[in-house]
């Protein structure tokens, strides 16, 4: 007796949705040479008796068959030595999917065969030959790492938030890492990464003239400087000569950020320190003149001496 549960007058069906989901076969177009044999056997099977496939008929169905193995082994063979020829080479790998691709870039350091299946070694990691995506030449490998290079120091420079005039010799690296780079490697660059960069050297064309007038600030003033014995003097000069360095490694546009006020102020403190130094202009006709008194002082001595050798 068959028992069918009846619910609001319907036939329930004892199977769900999700079952005849899962019962579903899934289809495969492609024939391969087990299929092949499959068909082949069937047919030997369920031929007419009446009427026979011919020899004929069969051989040439067998070289078929041979034909489409060989082929295969071809292809299996032409694979692997393609693959061995990856060593040393700069590949793209693609481990992902058609909906979501996963790249992978590196140099394939060497060949091996796991599990039947050729592997392809790339930083240390295997992947299988299947997840080949791009082969690339010399020009790109370089390329692809010196653009991870710059991509590396950018991305160690703080927020434009958090940048101080101190940072500019880490702006200014990253900056001569890109301007090395050929107009070629320069693609592999994101723009993300230079818009960083530019970002930061336009953020510093401001702090670094607020840094440099609060440098000349610090210095002492003109009649500190004359009033400074000699140790005190030494020690204003590495001042001066600091602060001096530091506005000559400043860009142009920086240096035109800079108030008059306080470039004059430099120049006085400059000049108030060559002026305590003995290096003032004025000094410098009386020190060529003491120059010249001491030269014609060892001429007449030595003319001395050589008259007595004479004798």
């Amino acid at each position: 007796m068959i028992v069918q549960e009846v619910k609001d007058g319907k036939i329930v069906d004892d199977v769900s949705a999700a079952e005849h989901t899962s019962k579903k076969r899934e289809v495969n177009n492609e024939l391969g040479k087990d299929q092949f044999l499959q068909l082949l056997v069937a047919q030997m099977q369920y031929q007419d008796p009446l009427e026979p496939t011919s020899n004929t008929e069969w051989v040439a169905q067998m070289a078929t068959f041979s034909m489409v193995e060989s082929l295969n082994g071809m292809k299996d063979a032409m694979t692997e030595q393609s693959a061995y020829g990856l060593v040393g080479k700069y590949v793209i790998l693609n481990t992902g999917n058609a909906e979501e691709a996963n790249y992978i870039k590196g140099k394939v350091d060497y060949i091996t065969i796991q599990n039947g299946k050729l592997k392809l070694s790339v930083e240390d990691k295997l992947y299988d030959v299947s997840t080949l995506d791009t082969i690339a030449d010399q020009e790109y490998y370089d390329g692809s790492i010196k653009a991870k290079t710059v991509h590396d120091m950018i991305a160690l420079l703080p927020s434009e938030d958090n940048l101080s005039a101190k940072d500019d010799g880490l702006v200014k690296s990253a900056r001569e890492a890109y301007d090395e780079l050929t107009d070629t490697q320069k693609q592999f660059v994101s723009d993300e990464d230079l818009k960083k960069l530019q970002t930061l050297e336009k953020r510093l064309d401001s702090l670094k003239p607020t840094y440099y007038e609060g440098l000349v600030n610090k210095l002492p003033s003109v009649s500190d400087i004359e009033a400074a014995d000699k140790t005190t003097l030494e020690d204003y000069s590495k001042q001066v000569t600091e602060v001096s360095e530091y506005y000559k490694n400043m860009t142009d546009t920086q240096k035109k950020n800079v108030s008059d006020e306080t470039k004059q102020t430099f120049e006085a403190i400059e000049a108030a320190i060559k002026k305590a130094n003995g290096n003032n202009p004025d000094s410098s006709d009386d020190d060529s003149e003491n120059s010249t008194d001491i030269q014609d002082i060892l001429q007449k001595i030595l003319e001395e001496i050589q008259k007595k050798d004479q004798k």
